[in-house]
């Protein structure tokens, strides 16, 4: 289990989102419930490929592949990036993922 610590976020907002349920600008309040789903699977995940379940979550590996950085799909716009190495993660932070149209 990864069992998600203050060290292990990029953000304190985040953090404190995650341990204490707190509430931040950065966090739309429609996305609250999926983002503490999605943080809890991360958490309780024994290795990488748990995250692979949910197929909704869309686990990638981002380029390039030797920065071992992942994303999982919050929803259609928002992203937690992490870096996954020695198996733990570490820099997590939520990612206002943008399109260019």
């Amino acid at each position: 289990m990864f069992n998600l610590k203050r060290e292990h976020f990029r953000d304190d907002y985040l953090y404190r989102f995650y341990q204490y349920g707190d509430a931040h600008s950065k966090i739309p309040s429609n996305l609250s419930k999926v983002l503490a789903r999605k943080l809890d699977m991360i958490s309780a995940a024994e290795d990488i490929n748990d995250l692979r379940s949910p197929p909704a979550n869309h686990l990638e590996l981002l380029e390039p592949k030797e920065n071992k950085i992942y994303s999982i799909r919050v929803n259609k716009q928002y992203r937690l990036i992490f870096k996954y190495e020695n198996n733990e993660v570490n820099n997590l932070y939520l990612d206002p993922h943008s399109y260019n149209l």
